[in-house]
């Protein structure tokens, strides 16, 4: 029905002379628009537009007055040639003689001032009187390049000045009815705007405390400054839609020492981050942290509003910071609590010129507020974290002093016990070799005395043989001459290998207390193997197969005293948790490899000793080198063992000792030594500071750990 009804009065206004239907019908339009939307920019372009067709206009258009600039900002426009659009901001200067008049609010006609409220109220008379003199004057000037031009003021509550603008390609003289047709909406468009803006302003208010909430949600979630800054500042520059963010914590020496703030993905140098709108590169690195904006507001410690920075004095045409960021207009916003100033919030506009609003002002304020009680609860946080990692280093340190004190006191009651058996093994050793050394060296001298009777024995009986005693016969039956001259012989050379047995296992004390060998030197690991099975010998053999995978390996340099003490802590563990188990066929396989260095030639010989057995609990694998950990009944076992065999391997001979298990594959240990060292290592104390395990390790049985 409307555009029927429209289409009728467009028909009649050339011979009604513009009635006033018209203009009911268009204010009855705008104020059924407003209903429809509350947004400034749908009422004030369905002004636009319903003027623009009712006067017949080529151009119409809505502008307002930017008094801090002293620009003109045309926000919509209807076209009757739309290849051309005259949307932005114009300097009030480029109006000639309109200055004055813009600034004040004053209706212009045909760029010439006039006082159209008045006239009206003066009559009707001297109003056509006032537009005949206009209609006999060309218009002074081009605006927009238009030759006619009517421009209708409109105030907002706030003091603000608008105008409907009206243009003619051609010359035109505006009627006392069309100024009239004008003014008239003026009034109800003033009470739109107020209401789209009082819209506005709450949809500013929601939008600017859901953005706090948001950072105060973050800010509890998580304490990491970096993230709580680098996501307002994206948050903040998507609700006022700038084309940059910037943020720079002010360097302070009593809280920024305790912000530890590492890399991210967004733009960041040394206390800067940034956001910014493609196609709009990063400008942190151009960033002077003491620009002429940074300095005034860490003097003032207030906000800094520049809608144009080349007109600021501060900053200048010839900035180049400024310039290779693109920046037209900048806000900085001061981030302070409590006159403590802890960051700078910069929005930067690039790609027009922004007059920031009080909405903007105010939604970049409230951000900046929240993010100085985020940096304030960062520092305290990290003022917690600081005393916790002090106090952790100082627990750190005293499990570490303990953990030394027990391997101390494990080395000496070690160290002790294995000198008074080295001492007791030694003196034992030295009694039995005695009165066997003189046994076996008194055995030659026996084989030939027994030689010499048994001579005899066979000269006696080759005798009775020619001239029989009865006697002689007699004792010979009775002593069984033949089988003793058969078995004397035998017993003789089982004496010669019993006493050579004893010898070899006196050696073998001698050489595994290392009374001799306790210095750093060279040995045959194959041989200190070989020896520590010899002193096994009773528990492995018959039940116990001993596999050995022997390389080539050629003389180690270690301390043997220690290394034999290694080798018989795990072999015994080994035979032990072989007996407790019911493996099959139960066995223990020697392994011996070179490990060749990077670079070519030998670098370290690698030991394994594996045994089949049902493995390690899981349980057990943090305390299996703790010192006096055992799982042997009480008074069976020390706890020292695995202890020693580690300190041993890592901190006297600079190896590694490990121990690998996989569920019934049995428990493998593995050393590994330096074949040679240039420098020799003392048996300094040094605690294991990670257990030396596989991550697989399962037992089914536990084995007896001494």
């Amino acid at each position: 029905m409307v555009p029927i009804v429209r289409q009728i009065l467009h028909a009649v206004f050339p011979w009604m002379g513009f009635p006033k239907p018209s203009k009911v019908l268009l204010m009855q339009k705008i104020v059924e628009r407003i209903r429809n939307s509350l947004e400034i920019n749908i009422v004030l372009q369905t002004t636009v537009d319903e003027i623009a067709q009712l006067l017949k206009l080529d151009y119409c258009s809505f502008w307002w007055y930017l008094e801090e600039t002293q620009q003109v900002r045309v926000s919509c426009e209807w076209m009757k040639n739309p290849q051309f659009s005259r949307l932005g901001e114009y300097p009030v200067s480029e109006f000639e003689g309109l200055v004055e008049s813009v600034a004040s609010g004053n209706l212009i006609a045909n760029s010439r001032k006039t006082q159209g409220k008045s006239l009206w109220e003066r009559g009707k008379q001297r109003l056509a009187t006032t537009f005949l003199l206009l209609r006999h004057e060309p218009p002074s000037q081009q605006i927009l390049g238009f030759q006619s031009s009517l421009l209708i003021p409109v105030r907002g509550r706030a003091g603000e000045i608008g105008f409907i603008a009206c243009f003619n390609a051609r010359s035109r003289l505006w009627s006392e009815r069309e100024i009239d047709l004008l003014q008239s909406i003026v009034q109800p468009l003033e009470i739109a705007i107020a209401q789209a803006k009082l819209y506005e302003q709450t949809q500013q208010q929601a939008i600017r405390e859901r953005l706090v909430n948001q950072i105060t949600a973050q800010t509890r979630a998580s304490l990491d400054l970096e993230t709580i800054l680098t996501q307002a500042i994206a948050q903040l520059r998507n609700a006022l839609k700038t084309d940059r963010c910037l943020i720079h914590l002010v360097e302070n020496s009593q809280w920024d020492r305790e912000l530890d703030i590492a890399s991210t993905q967004a733009f960041r140098r040394q206390h800067l981050y940034e956001t910014c709108c493609p196609p709009f590169p990063t400008s942190i690195e151009d960033f002077d942290t003491h620009g002429p904006v940074t300095q005034w507001v860490i003097q003032h410690k207030k906000t800094v509003v520049i809608p144009d920075v080349s007109r600021d004095r501060r900053i200048g045409n010839n900035n180049l910071e400024y310039q290779k960021a693109q920046i037209k207009s900048s806000l900085a916003i001061p981030v302070q609590s409590q006159g403590i100033l802890y960051a700078i919030v910069y929005l930067n506009q690039c790609s027009n010129l922004r007059n920031w609003s009080k909405n903007d002002r105010q939604l970049a304020q409230a951000v900046a507020d929240q993010l100085a009680i985020s940096i304030q609860q960062a520092h305290l946080y990290a003022q917690v974290q600081t005393q916790a990692a002090r106090s952790n280093a100082q627990a750190q340190r005293l499990s570490q002093t303990l953990k030394e004190l027990q391997l101390t006191q494990a080395q000496l009651i070690q160290s002790e016990k294995i000198v008074s058996m080295g001492q007791m093994v030694a003196g034992i050793a030295h009694e039995i070799n005695n009165p066997v050394s003189f046994i076996y060296g008194n055995i030659p001298f026996l084989d030939n005395y027994v030689r010499d009777l048994i001579r005899l024995i066979r000269t006696c009986q080759a005798v009775q043989e020619t001239q029989p005693n009865p006697l002689l016969q007699t004792v010979m039956e009775e002593i069984e001459v033949e089988w003793l001259l058969d078995d004397l012989p035998q017993l003789l050379e089982s004496m010669k290998v019993g006493t050579k047995r004893i010898q070899d296992i006196v050696q073998l004390l001698q050489d595994f207390s290392s009374q001799n060998q306790s210095s750093f030197k060279s040995v045959d690991l194959h041989a200190a193997l070989e020896n520590t099975l010899s002193l096994l010998e009773r528990q492995i053999v018959p039940k116990i197969h001993i596999e050995r995978q022997y390389d080539k390996l050629p003389l180690v340099e270690c301390y043997p005293k220690a290394l034999n003490q290694v080798f018989l802590d795990l072999l015994l563990n080994a035979i032990e948790a072989l007996n407790r188990s019911n493996v099959g066929d139960p066995s223990i396989t020697l392994k011996t490899q070179i490990i060749p260095a990077p670079t070519g030639g030998w670098q370290s010989v690698r030991i394994v000793i594996a045994d089949n057995g049902p493995g390690i609990p899981p349980e057990l694998h943090s305390s299996i080198f703790n010192p006096f950990f055992t799982t042997k009944d009480v008074g069976q076992g020390r706890g020292l063992g695995l202890t020693t065999s580690y300190h041993a391997i890592v901190s006297q001979h600079q190896g590694q000792l490990t121990l690998n298990s996989q569920p019934h594959q049995g428990t493998e240990a593995i050393i590994e030594i330096p074949i040679a060292r240039s420098e020799k290592i003392t048996s300094e104390l040094t605690p294991p500071t990670a257990l030396p395990y596989s991550q697989s390790l399962h037992r089914e049985a536990t084995p007896q750990l001494n």
